[in-house]
């Protein structure tokens, strides 16, 4: 079903042939400037996607500003904010029903994309405000 999706989507979005499945099951989808990978995993669509480096300066007030977006999916379109295990990447993810039609998948990939963006926008502005203080 999602390689299906996929391939619509790209077609709608003018974007070519999508490329194919890596041997773990993720696709690889570049849309903007984010590269969101795309799997089907325990039942559901997963959508994960790198934002940037998290702010290294006064580090726990911004994840205190995650854990709040985080909360109920709030400030996250039903995502999760998260780092990487290393911690050098700010991630958000989202898992999607499997059984999900292609027009829902289509909002979904776009309001994800809307929420990326968000929080790009945010981490930047973070790392400005700390900067100048």
């Amino acid at each position: 079903m999602l390689d299906n999706h996929i391939t619509q989507l790209f077609k709608d979005l003018g974007l070519g042939t999508p490329p194919p499945f890596e041997k773990d099951g993720v696709n690889k989808v570049q849309i903007s400037t984010y590269s969101i990978d795309m799997l089907e995993k325990d039942g559901a669509i997963q959508l994960s996607a790198i934002i940037a480096h998290p702010p290294t300066k006064e580090k726990e007030e911004f994840l205190l500003t995650l854990m709040k977006a985080n909360f109920l999916g709030q400030g996250t379109g039903g995502g999760v904010l998260g780092l990487k295990e290393d911690e050098s990447f700010l991630t958000l993810s989202l898992s999607l029903p499997y059984e999900i039609n292609y027009g829902a998948f289509k909002d979904a990939v776009e309001e994800f994309i809307n929420y990326l963006e968000y929080w790009k926008t945010e981490t930047a502005r973070y790392e400005t405000e700390v900067q100048t203080k």
